[in-house]
């Protein structure tokens, strides 16, 4: 038997044909210091990613669509427009798992965060992507097989799962399969956030790590670990300079970084509870009051960037304890 047959108004599966799907998708900041590759935090930075089907419908078989690809903000100069877009790439494992391919497909893209600085703008476009075209599917798949889908992408899971679910999460692949605790992300603390001009690809951050650590650094890293959870949920927030401390991945990325030590210790002096390399870098991140006391941060960490000849712009973010929203 073939497909059933096809009813005005509706592309076969059920819901009205040209239809749009908007996804705001929150940056990330992975590590948060020793917690590498386990901990992250969203951030209260978007970006939005726009899917729209054609009058004509979804097919059953694959059949590549007449792609149409609109960027604006980052990366407006050097991403594709083409399936080898990332947003495109994710969105196209969607339709081939479902079994459901537009005829024609147009993406938009709207992005605020900043490329290759370490605040998740790879995790928010697999995402961005997968969730969009699930939702532009009628949502074939569960959440956890989307999931599944972004970390594979990715590779794992540290800035996937906040941006997925909001708040302050660990994550793991345990077992093969995703898990991860989320608590609230204090709405007291705002994260500073000091990206210098100069990009750091992942892969070149990952090629200078240490193949071996020697155990005084895993006693080091459990020992911090504990106390950054600790702090955060008890809110004993002094406790961040030194919990947010790390000899795992910081040492040898500093190298790629002119100003990094300097603009973490100028962070704490300026009155950040704590700082450190955000995910892989070349963003560092500074948690701190809110107010006068987080700008005051920011500027220190831009002039010790400036020391370095080292341009770079900071914001002030609240952490974001809602994932992707879909409209």
């Amino acid at each position: 038997m073939g497909p059933p047959p096809v009813a005005a108004g509706d592309d076969g599966f059920g819901f009205p044909m040209n239809k749009k799907i908007t996804v705001h998708i929150p940056a990330t900041s992975a590590n948060m210091g020793p917690g590498f590759d386990v901990l992250g935090v969203a951030l209260h930075l978007y970006n939005e990613v726009s899917l729209s089907s054609d009058p004509h419908g979804f097919s059953h078989s694959y059949h590549a669509p007449q792609l149409a690809v609109d960027i604006e903000g980052e990366g407006t100069a050097i991403l594709p427009r083409n399936p080898t877009n990332l947003v495109v790439r994710a969105a196209y494992k969607v339709f081939e798992k479902a079994g459901r391919w537009p005829k024609e497909l147009h993406v938009k893209l709207v992005n605020r965060i900043p490329l290759s600085r370490g605040l998740g703008s790879s995790s928010a476009a697999a995402l961005g992507g997968i969730c969009a075209a699930n939702a532009l599917t009628g949502n074939t798949l569960p959440e956890e097989t989307l999931l599944e889908m972004a970390v594979a992408m990715e590779g794992h899971p540290d800035n996937v799962v906040p941006a997925m679910s909001g708040g302050f999460c660990i994550s793991g692949i345990i077992d093969h399969e995703v898990r991860y605790l989320k608590f609230p992300a204090p709405a007291s603390l705002r994260a500073v956030v000091c990206s210098p001009d100069r990009p750091l690809e992942t892969q070149e951050a990952r090629r200078v790590l240490p193949s071996r650590v020697p155990f005084s650094a895993a006693v080091f890293t459990s020992s911090r670990v504990a106390f950054l959870v600790g702090a955060i949920l008890q809110k004993r927030y002094e406790w961040l300079s030194f919990a947010m401390e790390d000899v795992l991945h910081q040492p040898s990325r500093a190298k790629l970084i002119p100003g990094l030590n300097e603009a973490m210790r100028e962070a704490r002096n300026a009155g950040a509870y704590g700082s450190a390399l955000s995910g892989a870098g070349s963003s560092v991140i500074a948690l701190a009051k809110p107010g006068a006391t987080a700008n005051h941060v920011g500027h220190a960490m831009q002039k010790a960037f400036a020391a370095n000849h080292v341009p770079s712009r900071f914001r002030v973010l609240a952490l974001e304890n809602k994932g992707v929203k879909i409209s």
